[in-house]
């Protein structure tokens, strides 16, 4: 087991990516706290790992409220003694031209792929200073490497997200913190499927047809499957990753190898 007796915090575990990522986790021996601002979501996460479930701890966080993140953190560093690995995941996406891009879903791109990156990173890095080790892990998206139609506003937040992750990798390498990102290409999840059932209403065209252009994205002709981005997310996490700081992994598909 990979991960046995490392101490996790996951944020975003209710669906998609998240999901998979803690359901590995478990299974590779890992301490999990996961968390979600969905709570039908994480019971769900939680019905669905089968092994290793009695090491996982769901916790209900809204990542845009930084008393929440700083007691979820806190509560786990005083349980557990430490955190090991940070899987930064909780996101949301919102698509549309920019000239009628609502300003309350632009709010909410900032302050949940954004702010919520940082706040999860800001109160859990004092931990991981002191304790001189661990591995913080970002999820930024292919949208930060290329532009993609009605996604200028959605796009912007997740090239954020990379920046802030190359930075943050500098601030936290004199203490022997690990910071990287994965940037998945088109996963099969929720959020995808929502992402492409407003781009079909927009454009007046059948879902199937928008879910087979975004098929074809990549040299790789398929959606990957959410257990797939959770197995980099592993590698990230683990000791085979011990001389990556500061890079982003592309699971895309090949997207942009073209």
């Amino acid at each position: 087991m990979r991960l046995k007796d490392k101490i996790v915090l996951l944020t975003g575990a209710a669906s998609g990516i998240g999901r998979a990522t803690a359901i590995l986790f478990a299974r590779e021996g890992a301490t999990q706290v996961i968390s979600d601002i969905d709570e039908k979501g994480l019971k769900k996460t939680l019905r669905l790992v089968k092994e290793g479930k009695e090491r996982v701890t769901a916790v209900k966080c809204d990542v845009t409220r930084p008393a929440d993140v700083k007691k979820m953190i806190d509560d786990a560093v005083a349980k557990h003694g430490r955190i090991d690995v940070l899987v930064v995941n909780a996101g949301v996406v919102r698509v549309g031209p920019v000239e009628s891009f609502p300003d309350d879903d632009y709010e909410l791109l900032i302050n949940v792929n954004l702010k919520g990156t940082h706040y999860t990173c800001k109160f859990a890095v004092p931990y991981f200073k002191k304790q001189k080790s661990g591995s913080i892990i970002t999820l930024a998206s292919v949208a930060a490497h290329i532009g993609q139609p009605n996604h200028a506003n959605y796009c912007s937040t997740k090239a954020g997200v990379l920046g802030y992750t190359r930075a943050l990798a500098m601030d936290m390498a004199p203490y022997n913190v690990r910071v990287n990102s994965v940037s998945p290409g088109s996963t099969d999840t929720p959020m995808l499927q929502g992402d492409c059932m407003v781009e079909a209403k927009q454009r007046g065209v059948p879902y199937e047809t928008v879910k087979k252009e975004r098929e074809k994205e990549g040299v790789i002709a398929r959606w990957a499957d959410p257990a797939e981005i959770a197995s980099c997310i592993l590698f990230l996490a683990t000791d085979d990753a011990s001389y990556m700081t500061g890079s982003d992994l592309r699971v895309d598909g090949g997207w942009t190898a073209r």
